[in-house]
């Protein structure tokens, strides 16, 4: 049986005991197991933490009795974490047989206990497998976390920060500046005749184009700098210790000559510019908000003018958008109207198409600018008085729609989303439950989604609430799983019902390595905690094929079935049953 980690082909094992006897019998017991082991031998305490902080090669496993003639072997755990390894397998080996020690010792950070008066050569072999199992597990799972952090704060095609990141940068910017003076520049980069390009020679030319100018920007800052891309053809920049405007001029201006320069692409030659709008700290204040709608401001002004480069001032036109204090009058008499309207987006056992469940997501036509994008609405109404309204109405709605078809659905539930700010009133609980009982719905078939930001925002107060839906069985699912900063340690505490990946972890996904990595890593972290995952933006055959073979079996997306009327329903579940013969035979 081959072991190799870290290029070594023998398992490095330290065995802290102070009896000669139990010492050497432990020994045996090891090196007659089926894998080759180098056993470091240790009497006390002293001699352990010798062996511990100058080990070469590195230990892979310690076998640890408690009673030392000169402490604790207890007390040797933190040095074994932080010198070692902090995955290292630590098994027990005592004399005590207490179940409260044993449980202990577990809390404390051993990864096994065992009784000397149980030992054997089987036992102590399968304890080397499952240390060793365990150790890859979490390394794993360290890695898969680290690789889901990273997802969460750089866009996916350029590896740049994206704007959570930009925004938490900038954030330290503007404390120390306040604290020290320095002064510092923003700028927003709007790339010139992105959409002609995009147009003409597809995405794969406009990808071209935006991780070239991303290359270069990147080529061309400095360490302390920071370059992001917020979405489209956006780029924002933050530059450390800028003197003065005239300074930041000067650097926007190289800046601008280094994305024009032309870029190959298919035996064609791309041309592209920018309209760069720059803000500086201390001058348009110090809130990070303020700052990059002030370079937003004067982008929008060197895109409409003949210069390219223009400084944030007082007197700039600012971009059109929706007044929030008008918007919120009017989002309210839509509420007091019924003139909200929901669409259902189904979720389907991506094996053999049953259906499992729809989401309903909230539509609203403005009367005179037409469909106000979905998130905007959102936005707007959660950081209002209107939220408790908003989404009580939103459940009430929902829950009577679903009740009148029910019992047409196949055993289909559907699912809700809900702002964490809800999380934070009292009522927010009884309320759901006393909608569903009055809708007479079983609470099983209702879910909840919230985003894994809900998490944590306010993790005591959130699981104290999942905790109360779960004891009224009512499901919670982690919408766009990956796109903010869970720790996996939140998904072991939290009575989570679902997880859905989000869909930039999707769009990508037959053509990706990494991400097709990743979603077989939560396929397997779900599978051990329990948990179903599911996938969001599934677009195509391929990408469905590809899900079930790693593991992910549940989907939605437009591939599947974009959002519909709530009226459209019934008709499309009929048409779907006669569709389902055909899934199951493609995926059988």
């Amino acid at each position: 049986m081959d072991y190799n980690y870290k290029g070594k082909t023998e398992i490095q094992a330290l065995v802290v005991d102070d009896d000669d006897v139990d010492r050497e019998r432990l020994i045996r017991m090891l090196q007659r197991g089926p894998r080759a082991i180098n056993v470091i031998e240790a009497s006390s305490q002293a001699e352990a933490l010798q062996i511990i902080r100058h080990a070469e090669p590195a230990l892979d496993i310690v076998f640890l009795d408690f009673g030392l003639s000169d402490g604790d072997g207890r007390d040797l755990v933190p040095t074994i974490r932080a010198e070692v390894d902090q995955d290292c397998p630590i098994v027990a080996v005592t004399g005590n047989a207490d179940e409260q020690v044993a449980a202990d010792s577990i809390k404390a950070g051993m990864t096994e206990y065992l009784t000397k008066r149980a030992l054997s050569p089987e036992r102590v072999a399968a304890s080397v497998e499952e240390g060793i199992a365990w150790r890859k597990y979490r390394q794993d799972l360290r890695r898969t976390e680290e690789e889901l952090t990273h997802r969460s704060l750089h866009d996916p095609l350029t590896d740049l920060p994206n704007r959570t990141l930009l925004f938490d940068r900038l954030g330290q910017a503007c404390a120390r500046a306040r604290r020290n003076g320095n002064s510092f520049a923003v700028m927003m980069i709007d790339l010139d005749r992105f959409k002609e390009i995009n147009d003409s020679f597809g995405h794969a030319a406009g990808d071209v184009v935006l991780t070239t100018v991303a290359r270069r920007l990147r080529g061309h800052l400095r360490e302390v700098d920071t370059v992001a891309r917020l979405g489209g053809d956006e780029f924002a920049l933050l530059l450390q210790d800028v003197p003065d405007s005239e300074t930041a001029t000067g650097l926007a201006g190289k800046l601008a000559r280094v994305i024009e320069q032309p870029i190959v692409h298919e035996n064609r030659i791309l041309h592209v510019g920018a309209s760069i709008g720059i803000a500086m700290c201390p001058q348009r204040g110090y809130a990070p908000t303020g700052l990059l709608s002030a370079a937003d401001d004067a982008m929008y002004a060197a895109k409409r003018g003949l210069d390219k480069l223009v400084t944030s001032r007082d007197n700039l036109p600012a971009a059109p958008a929706f007044d929030p204090k008008d918007m919120l009058e009017e989002i309210d008499q839509a509420i007091a109207h019924d003139a909200l309207e929901w669409h259902w987006q189904p979720k389907v056992d991506l094996r053999d198409g049953r259906v499992l469940g729809f989401e309903a997501l909230v539509r609203w036509r403005h009367p005179r600018s037409g469909n106000i994008p979905a998130d905007q609405l959102i936005r707007t109404v959660e950081q209002s008085p209107l939220l408790e309204t908003f989404t009580n109405q939103c459940l009430d709605t929902v829950l009577a729609q679903f009740a009148r078809i029910q019992d047409h659905v196949d055993g289909a539930a559907i699912a809700i989303n809900v702002s964490a700010r809800m999380l934070e009133r009292p009522t927010f609980v009884d309320s759901v439950v006393e909608l569903i009982e009055c809708h007479r719905i079983a609470p099983e078939r209702v879910t909840l989604e919230l985003t894994e930001t809900a998490l944590i925002t306010n993790p005591s107060q959130a699981k104290r609430v999942i905790e109360r839906l779960h004891e009224h069985r009512i499901p919670l699912s982690i919408d766009d799983f990956g796109a903010g900063f869970t720790s996996f340690g939140y998904l072991r505490d939290f009575a989570i019902s679902e997880i859905k990946i989000d869909r930039s972890f999707i769009s990508r996904f037959t053509e990706s390595r990494f991400d097709q990595s990743l979603v077989n890593s939560l396929v397997v972290l779900c599978e051990s905690l329990g948990i179903p995952l599911v996938a969001e933006g599934v677009e195509d055959p391929e990408t469905q094929k590809l899900l079930v073979s790693l593991g992910c079996n549940a989907g939605q997306g437009y591939g599947i079935c974009r959002p519909m009327p709530y009226d459209d329903v019934l008709d499309w579940m009929d048409s779907w049953r006669n569709q389902a013969p055909m899934i199951r035979q493609v995926n059988a």
